[in-house]
């Protein structure tokens, strides 16, 4: 009798701990994972065998399952390039994971300006370290992300979480230099790109954020507005309106990247799917390189009825 208790006792304790570091499907311990338990045994499957995928003109993409990890479509998804602004991905779940006072207001200096971009936020100007997530999220604004790391640690011990922070989700290719993405040296192939943002999922904060259309912050220094608005064009589209809706998602753009994107889609509030392109053609072809291949994902692949052990919203639903 004492025997098969602690037998049970055992038992319990593994399944706790599987549940508890997301080993079943790889995803961090922040995320809910028991939510996701047996989910790879329910990837999907091609509807018609010979189906060969979807024409991009992005240099590397890659299409996959988020609840599986399964890859839907590739090309050239292990080639290592600079992702641009993606990076901000990163800096946002760096920050999130010092846990930091998100009221806290902090003032923007002339040192967090780079030479590349245009100026959204003045200096010497006061917002909360929210406010600036939101532009670093929604606006992509470089100025953000240098006062994010500035504030949170200093900027150097802060890069070095990021590329830690990398490591921690099983990538040895992914490489970051800076947390704004300006410098071309933040680097990674677009299957880790997918892994990031599946990572980034599990924070509601970057669900939240990256769905904004737009925002205004107010200065507390100077009272001034500065309106931000989303580089993610698709929030506009059919991919953002029933039966589908967009989780997250994240551009990026420089000349020595090109123009990127990812992506993370649900359909009939059942089905989700992540898209990643880089190098695109141009600024608008990364956005239809990325609806082709998740439409194309839905239409393609058919995803078996789930068991009563998998809790079918993974990621909690918008408001």
């Amino acid at each position: 009798m004492l025997a098969h208790t602690l037998i049970g006792l055992i038992g319990l304790l593994a399944v706790q701990q599987t549940r508890f570091t997301g080993t079943r499907v790889g995803f961090p311990a922040r995320l809910p994972v028991a939510k996701y338990q047996r989910a790879e045994t329910y990837a999907p499957n091609l509807k018609v065998a010979d189906s060969v995928g979807v024409g991009v003109t992005a240099q590397a993409a890659l299409l996959m399952d988020a609840a599986s990890g399964k890859v839907l479509f590739e090309k050239n998804a292990d080639e290592t390039l600079p992702i641009a602004s993606m990076t901000k991905l990163v800096t946002a779940m760096t920050f999130l994971d010092a846990k930091p006072n998100m009221q806290e207001e902090v003032e923007v200096l002339p040192e967090d300006e780079d030479e590349e971009t245009r100026s959204v936020i003045d200096d010497y100007e006061v917002l909360t370290k929210k406010e600036l997530l939101q532009a670093l999220l929604i606006g992509s604004v470089n100025k953000a992300a240098h006062v994010l790391a500035r504030t949170t640690g200093g900027k150097e011990a802060f890069v070095l979480a990021m590329n830690e922070k990398v490591r921690t989700l099983s990538m040895r290719g992914a490489t970051f230099v800076d947390p704004s993405g300006i410098h071309p040296e933040n680097r990674a192939n677009a299957h880790e790109v997918a892994m990031i943002l599946r990572a980034a999922l599990a924070y509601p904060e970057i669900r939240e954020m990256t769905g904004q259309p737009s925002l205004i912050l107010i200065g507390r220094a100077s009272g001034k507005p500065y309106e931000i608005k989303n580089t993610n064009l698709l929030l506009t589209s059919y991919l953002h309106r029933d039966p589908y809706r967009i989780l997250a998602g994240k551009t990026g753009s420089l000349p020595q990247a090109g123009y990127c994107l990812t992506l993370a889609t649900r359909f009939e509030r059942a089905h989700d799917v992540i898209a990643v392109v880089l190098n695109s053609e141009n600024h608008f072809s990364r956005f239809q390189d990325v609806k082709a291949m998740t439409t194309w994902a839905f239409a393609s692949y058919e995803w078996p009825k789930r068991s009563p052990l998998v809790v079918r919203d993974a990621v909690s639903s918008r408001p």
